[in-house]
């Protein structure tokens, strides 16, 4: 098999997904563009095809360690390790065993559903550090966005939202669990790549030890506030209950109310797909820009569609004219990549209906 310019072997006893290559691509340019010398570690590693492509894609990889609990995907992850110049070493175990064997500057953590249960080890990963990174994918989007209430209370400790902007509230959810976890640690999370593509919610953050640093990441955390009738939403520490239109509302949370990107790195990020000649890079140049546009918007989106329906219109107006309209008035706005028809922007509720 090959991706990208990495060949590497594939066996039907150990899970490999073509599908995630963007994923992988994205997450390398993340890689890169942290620029410090990384001691990574994959912990599910499967074919190791992600770490592989880390160490070979990103001069600044000193090193990679490459863990699984099935001992199939660990002889082919040193199988394919093997083909390659990086320097790594390959663990068969548990990684909540492991955690307490190994240190890392970079973790990898994409498992199989849900990350939560293993939030408490990666930390353990980071007890020598004073600054580390940590890359985070759920796969168990039915959970985060509202499908499955019950068991994103049970898992998240949060009340998800299944409506318009649900991709990004479940990205938040899952945000949020991740500082909850850190502050146990004495350490504050600074989101640097956060993104909803497919089947799965990605975040990649830098996290960094200090009890005040822990405190200011627990301050980034609240809810947002809907009404199902007339499509009001708010950021608010605490729900009101109560919409001005006089109905009850609903809401999601506790969640992450802080940027999910950063918009120098996501350059540095630019910079670099620039330079690689990916699969994806027209995409991945168009998902950056729009990433970067979200920036500084408040923590949900508009779905056009909705907001026609809501204003009783017959059509939907272009997303352009209606761009154009709340531009003018003054305000930021932007598309989303979390959908194709919905818009981000910090004017009032009031001033989108009427564009």
């Amino acid at each position: 098999m090959k991706e990208e310019n990495i060949d590497f072997s594939v066996s039907k006893n150990v899970f490999y997904n073509p599908d995630m290559t963007f994923c992988r691509s994205m997450s390398s340019l993340a890689v890169g563009a942290i620029g410090k010398k990384l001691d990574v570690c994959d912990s599910f590693c499967a074919s190791g095809i992600r770490g592989l492509r880390y160490a070979a894609e990103n001069k600044n990889v000193k090193s990679v360690t490459f863990i699984d609990i099935e001992k199939a995907a660990a002889k082919l992850a040193e199988k394919n390790a093997k083909k390659s110049k990086i320097k790594y070493k390959v663990v068969e175990g548990n990684i909540s065993r492991l955690a307490f064997e190994i240190a890392a500057d970079f973790l990898e953590v994409d498992p199989f559903g849900s990350p939560a249960p293993y939030l408490y080890d990666a930390f353990r990963f980071f007890n020598p550090k004073k600054t580390a990174y940590l890359s985070v994918t759920a796969t168990d989007v039915a959970v985060l966005c509202g499908g499955k209430t019950k068991a994103c209370i049970k898992n998240y400790h949060s009340r998800p939202l299944n409506n318009e902007f649900t991709h990004e509230t479940g990205l938040r959810i899952m945000v949020k669990k991740i500082a909850e976890t850190a502050a146990e640690f004495n350490m504050g999370i600074k989101p640097l790549a956060s993104f909803s593509d497919r089947h799965y919610l990605k975040t990649i953050l830098e996290v960094k030890r200090g009890a005040e640093l822990a405190y200011e990441s627990m301050k980034s955390l609240g809810y947002i506030e809907f009404c199902p009738s007339c499509g009001y939403r708010e950021a608010v520490k605490f729900p009101k209950g109560k919409c001005s239109c006089g109905k009850k509302t609903d809401y999601a949370g506790p969640l992450w109310l802080g940027e999910i990107d950063n918009v120098k790195f996501i350059e540095k990020m630019e910079k670099l797909n620039e330079k690689r000649n990916y699969l994806h890079k027209r995409e991945i140049t168009k998902f950056l820009g729009l990433m970067k546009g979200e920036t500084g918007m408040p923590p949900y989106y508009y779905n056009v569609h909705l907001l026609s329906k809501r204003k009783g219109k017959g059509y939907v107006p272009k997303m352009d004219e209606i761009i154009e309209k709340i531009r003018k008035k003054g305000y930021k706005v932007s598309r989303t990549h979390f959908s194709p028809v919905s818009i981000k922007t910090d004017a009032p509720y009031k001033v989108i209906l009427r564009s």
